[in-house]
């Protein structure tokens, strides 16, 4: 069991660039043509059931968009019934503050007790599908290494390239195109939202992070930044190939074929 880590699943955005009025969390998957029947497995649960197999059995969901639908769901599935011993918790966004920012959510999941102080978290996000059974224990076992070897106050899951989305020049000196490349790989490490939390980190975001303040905040762009420039954020490398971002229809079509492909 991995009774000293929590799990803090951000599942609070929209399908919005999907085409879908629901939370992205609960996109409907290894599916037909993405038919969104109700007796399907969504992108929550191909997180919560890796993650439960792994040994996790305490979940704190920071929900914004249509809370509601995620509530009912964990409920209908059963995930934390009375023969069960796993915990969930719920942090919701104020109506008012939809779009506030991972970094103000985080906070005000600290603010009200959600987040325990006293323990380390792993972050992820249920809208990205990684294959691979194991990744969230290989990737806390190696955050707790780099915390005992390194000092780490946190560790961010990277793959070491990512396809470029658009077609790329190369110019010569009179602007003449010399080369072209659609859709190039580009050797740039990339993340993929997949984040471990010591509570130092929490110590940094009740200091950085105003939640009064206008505007999205997010943990990126302050928490990590910091973390770098102080040496206390490690990294861990996971396969390109392994990986299905679902950010548009596209991609979520692409995810569908792979996942009926890798579950056949």
């Amino acid at each position: 069991m991995r009774s000293d880590v929590q799990v803090v699943l951000l599942a609070g955005g929209m399908g919005k660039r999907l085409g879908m009025d629901i939370p992205k969390c609960l996109l409907k998957m290894n599916s037909s043509n993405g038919n969104q029947s109700n007796n399907k497995v969504t992108l929550l649960d191909i997180c919560m059931n890796k993650l439960i197999r792994s040994g996790f059995r305490e979940f704190i969901l920071l929900l914004g968009y249509k809370a509601e639908l995620v509530i009912k769901h964990i409920e209908d599935k059963g995930y934390n019934n009375s023969n069960s011993n796993i915990r969930i918790k719920y942090s919701i966004d104020p109506n008012d503050r939809l779009g506030w920012g991972k970094g103000k959510a985080f906070k005000y999941a600290l603010m009200n007790n959600k987040i325990d102080y006293g323990k380390r978290s792993l972050i992820t996000f249920p809208d990205d599908i990684i294959l691979d059974d194991n990744i969230y224990s290989r990737f806390i076992d190696a955050h707790i290494k780099n915390v005992s070897d390194k000092g780490s106050y946190a560790t961010i899951a990277l793959v070491n390239s990512i396809e470029y989305p658009y077609g790329v020049a190369e110019l010569d000196n009179y602007g003449n195109v010399i080369s072209f490349k659609e859709k190039p790989m580009l050797s740039i490490p990339t993340s993929i939202g997949l984040y471990a939390f010591e509570p130092k980190v929490y110590e940094m975001i009740d200091d950085l992070v105003d939640i009064n303040k206008d505007g999205s905040i997010e943990l990126e762009s302050v928490i990590f930044p910091r973390l770098a420039e102080m040496r206390r954020l490690a990294s861990f490398f996971v396969d390109y190939s392994r990986w299905l971002p679902i950010n548009v229809l596209k991609d979520y079509e692409k995810a569908l074929r792979v996942l009926d492909a890798h579950m056949n």
